[in-house]
């Protein structure tokens, strides 16, 4: 069905290598796993042992909203008719990367807060990904997020190529 799985999983990866980075130098956690499974995407250690889950999701779109891209973020609920993203994940923290947009760009936000951000608003619902073979339905279904109508909600730091910094954009 997907015949860009191995560049999408490579992509991926690259989003969670970066998140990994951070989580490790700005937050001091330990890197434990990453998660190959729906419930989590990294997995680390706090200073209380307790466990400490991302989702994490990449986002290669070059063009910024003032750059005729959409602006939006696209947060996964189901996939191939079936819960996912947001909806399966015991994930604690929801990390958003753009490696594309001005001095890589990372937003991140509690799982729980994006939740009910995305329960309180009538977020546009659309396909996304591979359609799939017999019917052209896109394999995965997405909420929009308009990311600076919400940037509020999240923290969002850069890379400057040395370290993670605040944005002030």
């Amino acid at each position: 069905m997907n015949n860009n799985f191995e560049k999408d999983l490579a992509d991926g990866q690259l989003g969670e290598k970066a998140v990994r980075h951070f989580v490790e130098t700005v937050w001091h956690k330990k890197f434990i796993t990453y998660g190959d499974t729906n419930k989590f995407d990294i997995m680390f250690q706090n200073n209380r042992q307790y466990p400490v889950f991302f989702e994490v999701k990449t986002d290669l779109f070059e063009k910024d909203w003032d750059k005729g891209g959409t602006g939006n973020m696209a947060i996964e609920y189901k996939c191939r008719g079936k819960d996912s993203g947001i909806k399966t994940t015991k994930a604690g923290w929801f990390a958003y990367y753009f490696p594309n947009l001005r001095k890589n760009q990372l937003w991140i936000i509690d799982m729980d807060a994006l939740k009910k951000l995305i329960k309180e608003n009538d977020f546009k619902s659309v396909g996304a990904g591979e359609t799939y073979y017999d019917n052209d339905e896109k394999v995965a279904k997405c909420y929009l997020i308009p990311r600076f109508d919400f940037r509020g909600y999240f923290s969002v730091f850069t890379f400057d190529g040395q370290e993670w910094l605040p944005s002030l954009d």
